[in-house]
């Protein structure tokens, strides 16, 4: 995006790749993910939405722990409801990892 911008701004002819109809689709993503490969930067575990109405999501995983940042535009209606989802999620991970029937395990 960075790249788009500053042809704009250099008064630049648009090039082939902003041309293509997949480019606007990009710019629309609703999930971003990252994962942060090494636990010394679990301290500055983040990761960008790419759209106004998405989300990013950065996580690191380990055989001990997860972690997780959810990032978003503000406002945004539905940040404590995927906030809320996601954290189901991850409940139900850890009891198929630990061989319980996820389904019982899930607070309704």
């Amino acid at each position: 995006y960075i790249n788009y911008i500053l042809n704009k701004t250099e008064g630049g002819a648009d090039l082939e790749v902003f041309q293509d109809p997949n480019w606007g689709t990009m710019g629309n993503i609703r999930l971003s993910t990252s994962t942060v490969g090494a636990p010394c930067l679990r301290d500055f575990l983040c990761f960008g939405a790419v759209s106004p109405q998405g989300f990013g999501l950065g996580y690191l995983m380990d055989k001990s722990q997860f972690g997780a940042a959810v990032t978003c535009y503000l406002p945004n209606d539905y940040y404590n409801t995927y906030f809320d989802n996601l954290g189901s999620a991850c409940e139900d991970i850890r009891a198929v990892m630990q061989g319980k029937n996820f389904k019982e395990s899930r607070k309704i």
